[in-house]
């Protein structure tokens, strides 16, 4: 009997493996088609392939207008490198590396028990970060932050300065997208870079995953049911949260605590004056007080122009003009589909910011205010920091810098702005660094 059992066990393990090897064979071989189809720009295709879930929470115009920003920022691909297949839980995971023109991508897909497709990523392929040189790992430690209650749990990271006091602390509040704490893109972590460099001179930072990052389809999924997709429930719910927290530790001066918006986050800086109470000052990093997708169609033009030849994908360009357009104050209470405005948010999204006037909201702050620019950034321009400068020219307690060849994430490059300078290693330039703890000593 013992033996049968051995050989009964031995006989499982061989099934088990020959099941697992079809499998691999079925989801690699789609994995494949799938990145065909991306080359080819076949994007009914990819989603046919799409479970229940994912049919409802990625339509086609999405994927093609994700599929458009993807090559803007990484380029075009080249060849795929050897994927790997992991079995989790209920799903198969198939990661593969994709080489690219001016950089790499790895295209990550998700398949259930009958091989339709429940996830689909496509992240920046893996090179190593390096810390800048201004950073001296001795000089603070880090803690992890819980937040967000049991329905969308998160974490942050606290960065400390090592000291006998409380430290005066820095949120970053991050920008568009479902952006990880660090704000990481390529080989570089900007917002990993901001708390090293200000804790090194004694200024303490909280920065955190955004909830899109893990919950943007539970989101999208309740928008349609029962709560509305809004920056409330993108931001300011969790902002409220980790700042009552932060009040309550006795490492933090609950007086001294500042919110720093970088991007969108920025642009939201009149919006979490009114809605978060006790916060210091406010410093905007690359922000604007102007409308979302006003900016976007700007951005979408300033890209065509760098290669005016290129004619492939002109009727998704429009289309994806067209919907940003669309999502604009003007347009947007006229509306009534998702499908008419700018993915992955909703209509309800952009109608909650239509009510949004950050430019008169902005004069009714009475805390300190720094506005920090890049001045080759082509994604919120030197025009937008004049807008701040008009917004606030009778006020007395604002400051102002730009600096000379930094971008949109204020690391320095050389030639016509590109998304693709981006994914070069690099590291926030130090001059920022400086002039956020220079004005930060200045009020105490």
């Amino acid at each position: 009997m013992a033996k049968l059992k051995i050989s009964l066990f031995f006989f499982l393990i061989g099934v088990s493996s020959i099941v697992n090897a079809q499998e691999n064979s079925i989801v690699s071989a789609k994995t494949d088609s799938i990145y065909s189809w991306f080359v080819q720009e076949k994007f009914n295709a990819i989603y046919k392939e799409f479970d229940y879930e994912m049919s409802r929470s990625l339509n086609v115009e999405q994927l093609e207008a994700t599929w458009g920003q993807i090559q803007m920022m990484f380029g075009s691909p080249i060849e795929t490198k050897e994927k790997s297949i992991a079995h989790v839980k209920n799903l198969i995971l198939v990661r593969m590396p994709i080489a690219t023109d001016k950089s790499a991508l790895v295209l990550s897909v998700s398949f259930d028990s009958v091989y339709k497709v429940a996830g689909l990523f496509l992240s920046p392929g893996k090179i190593s970060y390096t810390p800048p040189n201004y950073v001296n790992p001795e000089k603070f430690e880090e803690r992890k932050l819980n937040f967000g209650g049991k329905n969308f749990p998160g974490i942050g990271i606290l960065t400390l300065p090592i000291t006998k006091t409380s430290s005066p602390i820095v949120v970053i509040v991050p920008g568009s997208g479902p952006v990880d704490k660090d704000l990481s893109i390529g080989p570089n972590k900007i917002y990993k870079d901001l708390a090293w460099g200000l804790a090194c001179n004694g200024i303490a930072v909280f920065r955190y995953d955004k909830r899109t990052l893990q919950y943007q389809n539970q989101l999208l999924q309740n928008d349609s049911l029962n709560e509305k997709f809004t920056i409330e429930s993108e931001y300011l719910k969790d902002l409220k949260e980790i700042v009552a927290q932060l009040k309550g530790r006795a490492d933090i001066d609950p007086k001294q605590i500042f919110i720093l918006g970088h991007s969108q986050g920025g642009y939201l800086i009149p919006y979490l004056n009114k809605n978060i109470k006790g916060i210091a000052g406010f410093i905007s990093l690359a922000g604007t007080l102007r409308e979302i997708p006003e900016l976007a169609i700007e951005q979408i033009h300033y890209l065509k122009s760098l290669d005016a030849t290129q004619n492939a994908g002109e009727q998704r360009i429009d289309e994806v003009l067209k919907r940003m357009y669309n999502s604009c104050s003007k347009q947007v209470m006229n509306l009534k589909s998702n499908q008419e405005v700018m993915p992955p948010y909703t209509l309800n999204y952009w109608r909650y910011l239509a009510n949004y006037q950050p430019q008169k909201m902005v004069q009714k702050i009475k805390q300190p205010i720094l506005v920090l620019q890049g001045e080759r950034d082509y994604q919120v321009t030197m025009k937008d920091f004049q807008v701040w400068k008009n917004c606030l020219q009778n006020k007395q307690n604002i400051s102002y810098q730009s600096f000379p060849g930094l971008n949109h994430l204020f690391l320095k490059a050389e030639g016509a702005p590109n998304p693709a300078e981006y994914m070069q290693p690099n590291n926030v330039s130090f001059e920022v660094i400086q002039a956020i703890t220079d004005w930060l000593e200045k009020l105490k």
